[in-house]
């Protein structure tokens, strides 16, 4: 899910916008869009990446999006957060970035400061780790890029699913795991049913942003499969 990518060019990297900040321990953050309403809390603890003792982290810029750098501070905070392997991590970032920046033109997808900060505290809650491995504030930035996505996600596309009292009859009775109640099991099925063709949509809508973006790598080669 989420792993198409446009056609992106390699670009040598550009010292200019190479930034001499010396970072101490990296910063934190869900499996994105599984469902798309689990977003940001859903994910579950993992094992951190620890840093070498002695060892810091110099600020790179690892892609530019449509002329704007990704930093290698943003792509570690994805990856600790959610478990994911760097490459993975860096697409996961750039789908989001994508995403972001569509959610901004939409005033129903504004992130509120309450909003944000009671997110961060209820996802430190759950996963304290999280306090040591990433920074407070690539933290509240992970946070709030996911609620305006979630907003944006609510607002555009949630009201256009329409499942059918057919569609959630024939699911219902094309699984042997749903039981033999139609009235206990019909509204999970229309549940599952809606889950799934939204995270359709968020889908088709990432390959619609990926598609008119310019993505250039720096210092890598372009994910497998990338023309």
């Amino acid at each position: 899910m989420l792993s198409s990518v446009a056609p992106p060019g390699r670009v040598a990297e550009p010292r200019s916008l190479s930034v001499s900040v010396v970072r101490t321990a990296r910063q934190p953050w869900p499996p994105f869009l599984v469902p798309v309403a689990c977003f940001l809390l859903a994910a579950p603890p993992l094992a951190l990446a620890q840093t070498p003792p002695g060892v810091t982290t110099i600020e790179r810029v690892v892609a530019v999006v449509d002329g704007r750098p990704l930093l290698l501070s943003d792509v570690r905070a994805v990856e600790r957060v959610r478990g994911l392997a760097e490459a993975a991590a860096l697409e996961a970032l750039v789908d989001e970035r994508l995403m972001q920046r569509e959610a901004s033109r939409l005033p129903q997808a504004e992130v509120l400061a309450e909003e944000e900060q009671r997110a961060t505290q209820e996802l430190l809650e759950r996963r304290p780790e999280l306090g040591d491995a990433v920074s407070a504030a690539d933290l509240r930035r992970l946070v709030a890029r996911q609620i305006a996505i979630l907003k944006y996600v609510e607002f555009r596309f949630r009201p256009q699913l329409r499942v059918s009292d057919q569609e959630v009859r024939a699911a219902f009775e094309a699984d042997p795991s749903a039981g033999d109640s139609w009235e206990a099991a019909k509204q999970g099925v229309r549940e599952r049913l809606e889950r799934r063709a939204l995270d359709e949509r968020v889908e088709a809508w990432v390959r619609e942003l990926r598609g008119r973006a310019d993505v250039r790598y720096v210092g890598r080669e372009p994910p497998a499969g990338t023309p």
